[in-house]
């Protein structure tokens, strides 16, 4: 016994402050919110990592991927980081660092001589814009954790291409592409929220967590937003939202762009 207590000695000691909160979601992500500085030195995946009042620094052996980055002061990168959103006073990237943020929210961005930064849209109206001058393409590319082809093949005309909902190209008509998913059959197109909503709620009604009243909600939501039946969808989704219950952060984003939308709608 005394021999394993001098073992463990060995190894470095970890502290939860007062005030940290670390937490499972739904799909088994860990989320780490902390009231000062956080430093990742291992690999590894999450749904949140936040300081609220410091920094986040991501270690140089580290590889971590996470849907929300946020803290109140800079983000600093010297491995590699892949996420979904960024939020921060600055972000810097140090020599040799990697990072693949699609959406970041900053003042400041310092960029290392060898770094290397993939995506940093300002906002996912940007995003949309530039993913309809390529609609075509990605129309015809699996989500990486659902392929239905093997890795790094994508469909070449002989086999099933996933329907993907046509978007509306830019203002000014350049670069849009027209596609022959179902509401472009109708004559119609998704508007680019109800189109990020229907891609959310796909991949959100393929895991597990859900009650079969939630999974028959979510179904109800996509069938109305497949058929493109925007009537229906403006009388009824915040009803079936409320329906569906501990909703994941897809679900949740959806039902923003949704009330967005229609909010817009009304206004106008």
């Amino acid at each position: 016994m005394a021999k394993s207590i001098q073992d463990s000695s060995d190894a470095p000691t970890m502290i939860i402050p007062a005030g940290a909160d670390i937490q499972v979601d739904l799909h088994g992500q860990l989320s780490v919110k902390a009231p000062g500085n956080l430093v990742i030195q291992n690999s590894g995946h999450y749904g949140t990592l936040e300081s609220v009042g410091g920094s986040i620094r991501i270690e140089s052996n580290a590889e971590v991927e996470a849907v929300d980055v946020r803290c109140a002061d800079i983000c600093y990168i010297q491995g590699s980081l892949t996420a979904w959103r960024v939020a921060a006073r600055s972000i810097q990237l140090e020599e040799n660092a990697r990072a693949s943020i699609i959406l970041q929210e900053t003042e400041r961005l310092e960029i290392g001589r060898e770094a290397r930064l993939v995506g940093n849209f300002g906002s996912e109206k940007e995003l949309f814009l530039l993913f309809s001058r390529f609609a075509r393409n990605f129309r015809s590319m699996p989500f990486f954790f659902d392929r239905s082809v093997p890795a790094g093949e994508l469909t070449d005309g002989e086999g099933e291409a996933p329907e993907w909902p046509a978007l509306e190209g830019p203002a000014d008509g350049s670069g849009g592409a027209a596609t022959d998913s179902p509401s472009s059959q109708s004559g119609r197109q998704l508007p680019e929220p109800l189109f990020f909503s229907l891609v959310l709620l796909e991949r959100e009604r393929s895991r597990d967590g859900y009650g079969p009243t939630s999974k028959r909600v979510i179904e109800e939501l996509v069938k109305l937003l497949k058929e493109d039946d925007q009537e229906a969808l403006r009388l009824t989704y915040r009803t079936l939202f409320g329906r569906v219950r501990e909703p994941g952060k897809d679900v949740t984003r959806a039902e923003e762009l949704m009330r967005e939308h229609f909010s817009g709608e009304a206004a106008g």
